[in-house]
């Protein structure tokens, strides 16, 4: 849900912008992570800021945001100040959201502003975990190395990302397709055919007699199933943005056999690289642990790691919390182990992120493989029905009149 704020940075600079996050407290915990003093938070009304409510048509997309980390840090390396590289990269930017926000954080700079602070004034652009690295460049003086890693770390996400919805995107497009031939049938090609089949007197198969009752009833009530239809998808879309629909639908991913699997694995080699990378750039765990929150898609993981923050602070380490969290496999809670007995936490996390990216891949892999031939055995399913349904009566229908 979209809030918007007013609030005031420790230097007394006024700030205002919009949060979209599931509620008041996220908002209110994301601004003080900001280090913000916060004046007024409030909900938006639904539709006042598209980028927040559909960030994959009107938001900053992971691939421009990598490009333009990519591009800084190759101008950085040439020699170029980063107040003129934002410059020239605003310039050139073929995304308005990030173009506008990379003119203000620019305006910002020019003021005297550092960078980690400019940015974090637009986290919608510029997530928590990217404004805190760029804090670490500055402060260790190797920001072309951060915005690398930066780079990577999203392209790594991102490949994931696309990998995930490659694998549903078929089976989606072939079932759509199948399920709006098969309306067009009923509805504008079959009634004629079963109007002709009940003017002569004839023993009909059952599974005619089924397409005529269903011909019939979506000929009669074909408005009224559009129509609810549309209500029911529109209701589920509304649910899902919920809290509770968001976690009704983590749950049930998390329970689907293979596809609760690759979500798992994924939020999994997510989770260890970004702490790889986090507890290189020298960051303490338990603000890597805050940062990891923010990243986590699922719910349910979300929650598991914010309690294994709880549990970390109260003394109880790292790895008993993550055993204790039956979500995560048994694997990153031995790995966890050995890292923090032998100080190699940071690379046995690297490693276990390579590992479960290479299994969610494989389980991607397996899913499409099982898919495609479900989905030519329904589809075949379909046309057999509707050719048995159609081609018998016809021969019963010409042998009579023979």
């Amino acid at each position: 849900m979209p809030y918007k704020y007013v609030a005031y940075t420790r230097a007394g600079e006024r700030v205002q912008g919009v949060l979209n996050v599931p509620s008041e407290g996220a908002a209110e915990e994301a601004l003080w992570r900001s280090d913000y003093i916060i004046v007024s938070l409030k909900p938006t009304r639904p539709g006042a800021d598209f980028a927040a409510l559909m960030p994959t048509f009107f938001g900053v997309k992971t691939r421009d945001l990598i490009v333009f980390s990519r591009q800084l840090a190759t101008l950085l390396e040439s020699g170029i100040t980063i107040l003129a590289g934002i410059q020239m990269l605003a310039e050139e930017c073929s995304s308005k959201p990030l173009k506008r926000a990379l003119q203000e954080v620019s305006e910002d700079v020019q003021e005297g502003e550092t960078l980690s602070n400019a940015l974090r004034r637009h986290p919608q652009t510029f997530p928590p975990i990217y404004s805190r690295m760029i804090e670490i460049g500055e402060r260790m003086g190797n920001m072309e190395a951060v915005l690398r890693q930066l780079a990577t770390y999203m392209e790594k996400r991102e490949a994931l990302t696309r990998r995930l919805r490659g694998a549903m995107a078929y089976p989606a497009f072939v079932l759509s397709l199948a399920i709006g031939v098969v309306f067009l049938m009923i509805n504008f090609t079959l009634p004629g055919i079963m109007g002709l089949f009940g003017e002569f007197e004839m023993e009909l198969p059952i599974t005619t007699r089924i397409l005529i009752a269903v011909t019939d009833f979506s000929t009669t009530y074909r408005t009224h199933m559009v129509a609810g239809a549309a209500f029911l998808v529109t209701a589920v879309v509304l649910y899902l943005r919920t809290p509770i629909g968001q976690r009704q639908r983590d749950i049930l991913l998390l329970k689907i056999p293979l596809i609760g699997a690759i979500n798992i694995q994924s939020n999994v080699s997510q989770l260890c690289h970004t702490m790889s990378i986090l507890l290189r750039a020298g960051l303490p765990v338990a603000e890597i642990m805050t940062l990891i929150v923010d990243t986590m898609g699922n719910v349910i993981i979300k929650e598991a790691v914010q309690r294994i923050r709880t549990e970390m602070l109260q003394g109880h380490g790292l790895s008993r919390p993550i055993r204790e969290e039956k979500v995560f496999p048994s694997l990153l809670a031995q790995m966890v182990r050995v890292g923090e007995e032998t100080g190699t936490l940071d690379s046995n996390l690297d490693t276990l992120a390579v590992f479960y990216e290479e299994e969610a891949d494989r389980k991607i892999n397996t899913l499409t493989g099982m898919m495609e031939p479900a989905l030519m055995l329904f589809v075949g399913g379909m046309v057999g029905f509707l050719a048995v349904s159609v081609i018998l009566p016809m021969y019963s229908l010409m042998g009579s009149m023979r």
